[in-house]
Parts: C-alpha cells; structure tokens; sequence
C-alpha cells in the first residue's frame, strides 16, 4: 500500500480545516459562538462583513454535523493537491492556492451584484435600504410591495447567504493538475472509470457552469465561486509556464 506523505502547505491547510470546523461545530454545539458570523464570506454591504472574511471563508466548512463539504474538499486537497505542490513548491503553490480563492470569492460576488440589479435595478444598494428583517428563525421576510417573490428572494440569497468552503481554491489547484498532467486518469466520484484529467475538469467546470445559470432552487451550491477558483488558477499556472519558466523545466 502506498502512503500519502503530506507536502507542507497541504498539510497546514488541511490542519486549519479540520479545527476551524470542530472549533465551529463545538461552540455552536454549545451555544457559545458562532465563528461562521465573523470567518464566513458575507456579502460586502452586508453589516457583518470584515475585510479578513475574503481569506478566512476558504478554510471554513459547513457545521451542521459530519461534513460531506469537509470530506470531499480535504480529499481533492490531499490527494491532488500534494502533487502540484510537490511539481510547483511550497511558495507557489500557497499563491496558487490563495488567488484562486480570491478569484473565486470576486466572480461569486460579482454574479450576485448583477442579479441583485437586475432583480430591483439599483447597483450596491444600502443594506438599511432594503427593508427585509430577519425572524427568530433567522429566515429573511419583507413585506416592501416593491419586491416581487422572485426579486426577494434573489436579494435575499445574496445579502443574507454566507459563503464558506476550500472549493474555489481547490479548483484552481485541480485546473492547475490538469494543465501539468493532462493524461494522467482519475476517478470523479459520479464517473465510475478513470478519465484523463485534459477530459475530466473540463466535465467539471461544464456542469458548474449548466447549474450555475440554471440557478435551480434545490442547489445550495455556490457554481460561479467555482468556476472563479478555475479561471484564476489556469491564468497563474498558464502565466508562469509562459514568462516563468525556470521554475518547470
């Protein structure tokens, strides 16, 4: 059986993951504080953003119990994210790994401010302006007659939804194995045969792309933040290959 030795920045990575969410998870077990109201990425005109939240989300997971969102992101990074930071080195791979979570937390961002306008026709608008109330449950309600169900809701999801999750930055490292080793075979999780990586992300990326526009109300999944993390981290790793070569060859 092979071992799985841990490259540096993994493995920092993977520790911070892993104690943020059993940190979260205890307090909240406890009633004692909530870290994903201060760690989380809220929307920026929300009340509860702090500027350390564009860094602080990619390491925070969901708490609500065993975590498939931990699991599968902490798998990804583990198995693949090993080997680009072996090829890369530590220092890169750690840029790598936190311009694709910018990328991806801009291009999530900037998807909801288009949707937000496009719903009410305002760009950035003040949050005390919006008029919708948390209850008890701390579900958003409104009762402005300016907003139409659908515009509501879509203000809603983006004020009031809180990203969180390596996902972004993850893809980006993924994109980045497929770009350094396009034949090599892995196995998704769906596809149960290996597929060479050149074929299997952009699979990937399309069905976050299908779902993304589809916008479907059962799918709680933050697509654009993904495709983000994936465009951000094919521009560095195509950068450096072009203008920085002493560090592939």
């Amino acid at each position: 059986m092979n071992r799985i030795y841990l490259t540096p920045v993994v493995k920092q990575i993977l520790i911070a993951c892993v104690v943020l969410y059993l940190g979260t998870m205890l307090l909240k077990y406890r009633q004692i504080f909530d870290l994903d109201s201060v760690l989380a990425m809220h929307y920026p005109l929300h009340p509860d953003f702090r500027p350390w939240q564009i860094i602080t989300h990619m390491f925070m997971h969901d708490s609500n119990g065993l975590s498939p969102h931990l699991l599968f992101n902490m798998f990804a990074l583990v198995s693949i994210g090993t080997i680009v930071e072996r090829y890369l080195g530590s220092k890169k791979f750690l840029q790598l790994f936190v311009y694709a979570g910018l990328g991806s937390i801009t291009l999530h961002i900037a998807v909801e401010t288009v949707l937000v306008h496009n719903a009410i026709g305002e760009w950035f608008p003040a949050f005390n302006s919006l008029d919708i109330q948390l209850n008890a449950d701390n579900d958003p309600f409104t009762y402005n007659p300016r907003y139409t169900q659908e515009s509501f809701e879509i203000v809603a999801k983006a004020y009031f939804s809180k990203l969180l999750g390596a996902s972004g930055a993850i893809y980006g490292v993924i994109v980045a194995f497929a770009f350094f080793f396009p034949n090599t075979e892995l196995v998704f999780m769906f596809i149960p045969y290996p597929v060479k990586a050149k074929y299997l992300v952009p699979i990937m990326i399309g069905l976050d792309v299908f779902l993304g526009f589809g916008n479907f109300g059962w799918d709680p999944v933050a697509h654009f933040a993904h495709i983000g993390g994936a465009l951000t981290g094919l521009l560095i790793v195509w950068y450096w290959r072009k203008f920085d070569r002493t560090n592939f060859f």
